[in-house]
C-alpha cells in the first residue's frame, strides 16, 4: 500500500480528534465504517490505526474496539503537537516546546562545563566563527545549521547519550519558526554575541555563569521565535 495513503489516513484521524469527532476513551467506528470515513481501503485503515497505536494515540482492544487514549499517554510528539496546534493553540504549543528545549539545554550546559575538552572548545569556536561568516553572506539556512551545531557540541559534551535524542524532536518541530526568526539581522547579532559569551563561560568552567547565560539565551530565543510568529500570525509552524 502507498505510504502517502497511510499518512493521509493518519492525518484524517488526527483531524477528527481536532474536530471532536473522536473523543478520549470512546471507541472509534468499526473497521468498515472507519475505512469509509477515511475513504481508504481496510488494509490502509488498519495500517493507519497501527501507526497511531505505536505512537500511543490509539489503543486497540481485541473484542472491544479501538479507543482514543488521553493525550498524556501519547508517546509520539509530532502527533501531540499537530493536534494541539490545529486546535488553535499554536502559540502556546511553540512556547511549551521552547520551554522543554530550554530545560534540556540549561541542564546540558551545566554538565558541559564540567566535561568539556580542548577539542570541544575548538569545535565551539569554529561554530562561532562560521556563524559570523554566514551572517555576512546572509545565508539563513547555514546560520540555522551552525546555530544547531553549536548547541549540539554542548549537548554531546554533557556526556549523556540520551540528551541529544531528547532535544531533537522539539527542535525539529520549530524548524520553520527558527528560519523565520533567523531572517532578522538583529536576532543574528544577539545569537552571535550570546554564543560567544557561553563559549567563554564554558572555557573558563564558570558553571553558574554558563547556566545563567544559557537561560538568558533560551529566553531570548523564545521571544524571537514568538515575535516571528506574530509577524505571520495566520501560519502554523511547518512541522506542527
Amino acid at each position: 500500500m502507498a505510504v502517502d495513503m497511510v499518512a493521509g489516513a493518519v492525518k484524517k484521524i488526527l483531524d477528527a480528534v481536532v474536530g471532536g469527532t473522536f473523543v478520549e476513551e470512546e471507541p472509534l467506528p468499526a473497521e468498515a465504517e472507519l475505512a469509509r470515513f477515511l475513504n481508504v481501503s481496510r488494509p490502509t485503515m488498519r495500517e493507519a490505526v497501527r501507526t497511531l497505536a505505536l505512537g500511543g494515540v490509539l489503543n486497540v482492544v481485541h473484542g472491544r474496539g479501538t479507543f482514543l487514549l488521553p493525550r498524556f499517554r501519547w508517546s509520539e510528539l509530532r502527533y501531540l503537537m499537530y493536534v494541539s496546534a490545529h486546535e488553535g493553540n499554536a502559540v502556546e504549543v511553540e512556547a511549551e516546546v521552547l520551554g522543554v528545549e530550554e530545560m534540556i539545554e540549561v541542564g546540558a550546559v551545566r554538565l558541559a562545563v564540567r566535561n568539556r575538552t580542548e577539542d570541544d572548545l575548538a569545535e565551539m569556536r569554529r561554530c562561532v566563527e562560521h556563524y559570523a561568516v554566514a551572517d555576512r553572506t546572509d545565508d539563513v539556512q547555514a546560520l540555522v545549521g551552525i546555530d544547531y551545531a553549536f548547541h549540539d557540541v554542548i549537548l554531546r559534551t554533557a556526556g549523556n547519550q540520551f540528551v541529544s535524542s531528547a532535544v531533537h524532536p522539539y527542535r525539529d518541530a520549530l524548524l520553520g519558526a527558527r528560519f523565520r526568526a533567523t531572517e532578522s539581522s538583529e536576532v543574528r547579532s544577539r545569537v552571535d554575541a550570546q554564543h560567544r559569551e557561553i563559549l567563554e563561560a564554558v572555557e573558563k568552567q564558570d558553571e553558574d555563569r554558563a547556566v545563567s547565560l544559557m537561560q538568558a539565551h533560551m529566553a531570548q530565543t523564545r521571544e524571537d521565535i514568538l515575535a516571528a510568529r506574530e509577524r505571520r500570525d495566520d501560519e502554523v509552524s511547518e512541522n506542527l
